[in-house]
C-alpha cells in the first residue's frame, strides 16, 4: 500500500514574523517533496495559496486557551496522516499543540517536552530568527535554503503603476499594539520632502492602524499617493519591485518590501532589536533612530540624494 503520510508546518504570528520564516517553510517543502500542510491563521492563507508550496492550508482561529485551540486542530486535521510536524513558531502555545502528535508516536520539531528534535539550545531567543530556525531545522537533517522561489509573491493583478515614473514606497506606521517601534513622524516629513525635491513620488503604504499618520502627511504634501489601507500584502510585493528606495519603520510591510530586493532602508528604535528581527533582502539597510533627529535627517538625506 502506497504511503500517504503527510508533513505539517505550524506558523503563525505577526506579518514580518511570517515573511523571515518563509526560507525555512520553503526549505522543509523542498527537503520533503512530499504532501505538506501548513497550519495557520487569516490573512496568511490567502498569500500562501499563491505559492503553491501545499496540498492543504488549514487555518484556525487562536483563542485565550490552548486547549479550545487544540480541539479546532484535531477537528480540522487528521492528525494521524502525519508522519512529522514542524513547529516554526516555537511559542509556548504552539509547544502546546505538538504533544497532539507526539503522543502518537509523530515525529516533532520545535522546542519543550513534545519535540522530538528539541531546539534546546539556550541562547536561541538571542538569536536572528533565520538563524534560530536554520539551527532548528538543522537539527532534522533539513538543509536551510536561503535563496528560495517566491516569484509568485509578486504577481498581483490589481496594481498597474506606470513603470516610468520613480517613485519611493513609504512605511511611516506599524502595529498599534507597539508603538514604541515607530520613529517620530517629523522624521518622514523631512524624507517625503527630500523625496519630493529629487523627484521621486512618495507612496504611502500602511493598515488601518496608519491612517491617521498617512493623512497627516498627505495634508501637508498633497502631491503624494496615499495607499494606506488600501493594499493587500500581494500589491506590496508588486511595488516594492520597482521602488527607487523604499523607506519605513520595522513593521510588516517593510519585510514584504525587503523581499523585493530593492534598495530598503529599515528604522529601527530602542523598542526592538535588528541582530534578532531584521529584514532579509538584497539591498537591506538598517538605520538605529536614538532621538538625534537632525543627524539622522541628515544621514537618511545623504542617502536618498546618491539616488539619481
Amino acid at each position: 500500500m502506497k504511503n500517504t503520510k503527510r508533513i505539517l508546518i505550524i506558523k503563525f504570528g505577526g506579518l514580518g514574523d511570517i515573511f523571515l520564516s518563509l526560507r525555512a517553510i520553503y526549505s522543509i517543502v523542498s527537503h520533503h517533496r512530499k504532501k505538506v500542510v501548513l497550519l495557520t491563521e487569516p490573512p496568511y492563507d490567502q498569500i500562501f495559496i499563491k505559492s503553491k508550496w501545499f496540498e492543504e492550508i488549514v487555518v484556525i482561529k487562536r483563542s485565550l486557551f490552548y486547549f479550545y485551540d487544540k480541539i479546532q486542530i484535531k477537528k480540522k486535521l487528521d492528525v494521524n496522516s502525519f508522519e512529522f510536524v514542524y513547529d516554526l513558531q516555537t511559542s509556548k502555545r504552539s509547544s502546546s499543540y505538538l504533544s497532539i502528535f507526539f503522543k502518537l508516536g509523530i515525529k516533532t520539531s520545535g522546542i519543550g517536552d513534545y519535540a522530538s528534535f528539541n531546539h534546546a539550545n539556550t541562547l536561541r531567543d538571542n538569536m536572528h530568527t533565520i538563524d534560530r530556525q536554520k539551527e532548528q531545522l538543522e537539527i532534522s537533517s533539513i538543509k536551510f535554503l536561503k535563496k528560495i522561489d517566491i516569484a509568485w509573491l509578486f504577481e498581483s493583478k490589481r496594481i498597474n503603476f506606470n513603470s516610468k515614473i520613480k517613485y519611493s514606497l513609504i512605511v511611516p506606521g506599524g502595529s498599534k499594539k507597539r508603538t514604541n517601534k515607530r520613529i517620530p513622524y517629523k522624521v518622514f516629513n523631512h524624507i517625503i520632502h527630500t523625496l519630493l525635491e529629487k523627484k521621486i513620488l512618495p507612496i504611502l503604504i500602511g493598515s488601518y492602524d496608519d491612517i491617521e499618520i498617512c493623512s497627516s502627511l498627505e495634508k501637508i504634501h498633497p502631491s503624494i499617493k496615499n495607499l494606506c489601507a488600501k493594499t493587500n500584502i500581494l500589491d506590496i510585493a508588486k511595488l516594492s519591485k520597482n521602488s527607487t528606495v523604499s523607506i519605513g519603520n520595522d513593521t510588516g510591510p517593510i519585510h514584504v518590501i525587503a523581499n523585493g530586493d530593492m534598495p530598503t532602508f529599515v528604522f529601527f528604535t530602542k523598542h526592538s532589536d535588528p541582530k534578532l528581527c531584521a529584514p532579509v533582502g538584497k539591498n537591506v539597510k538598517i538605520f538605529n533612530y536614538k532621538n538625534n533627529f537632525e543627524k539622522f535627517c541628515n544621514t537618511i538625506e545623504k542617502e536618498i540624494n546618491s539616488f539619481s
